[in-house]
């Protein structure tokens, strides 16, 4: 239906962070094996899938396989946000595998977890992208950054010459109150107000990119 009306549908599988949901269910797959609950509330998790286990990789291709065969889009949102390194400073499995391939730390053992993950796709003939978390360690070379965390994210990937979607949460989450707190029902933005005339108003192409930078910067969300 999407692609009759030139609409792509582009999937999120969250990781290596935002994986309690699977980890429930597989609890293997974590750096300390559970058991685990899912929360009531929402909130960053210090659960986050093991980047030393070979079989978290088996299993995420397989999921992503999967997604594969159900949506058509050339790229793949792989989510890569708000991933606490807690567990990995402390997993034996983690710890090997950060040695084993020369990482200088748990930063750069999530920028080798994107890595793998990236080329599992292109295998797929199907392309990255991910939160700006995922320029910490290195970025994947041909992923693709949603900047959502402001606009230094996407400023970072574009003079790279990775495209980039503008994001940023004071501007564009619209989760956030759009008037007087006191006045709406709760939102999720803290306290934030994204009124529409500070949506209308932003510049999604920073000043401090050239003009061949600024190409990169190929849409918002």
């Amino acid at each position: 239906f999407a692609k009759q009306y030139h609409v792509d549908i582009i999937p999120e599988i969250e990781m290596p962070g935002h994986s309690m949901a699977a980890l429930v269910s597989y609890p293997e797959l974590s750096c300390t094996g559970g058991p685990f609950t899912i929360p009531v509330k929402w909130n960053i998790q210090k659960e986050v899938f093991c980047a030393g286990n070979e079989k978290t990789f088996e299993f995420l291709e397989d999921v992503l396989s999967e997604v594969i065969e159900l949506f058509p889009s050339k790229i793949i949102h792989i989510g890569g946000d708000e991933c606490p390194k807690d567990r990995w400073k402390e997993c034996p499995k983690c710890q090997v595998r950060i040695k084993e391939n020369g990482l200088k730390d748990e930063y750069e053992l999530q920028s080798y977890f994107i890595h793998r993950i990236e080329n599992f796709l292109l295998t797929k003939n199907r392309t990255l992208i991910g939160w700006d978390e995922i320029l910490e360690g290195g970025l994947a070379p041909n992923a693709s950054v949603m900047s959502w965390r402001g606009v230094k994210g996407g400023i970072a990937a574009a003079k790279q010459g990775h495209n980039t979607v503008m994001t940023p949460s004071d501007y564009y989450y619209l989760d956030y109150y759009q008037g007087a707190p006191y006045l709406e029902p709760i939102a999720i933005g803290n306290g934030g107000v994204t009124s529409l005339k500070t949506v209308y108003d932003f510049n999604p192409v920073p000043s401090e990119l050239t003009p061949t930078e600024s190409k990169y910067i190929i849409g918002v969300q």
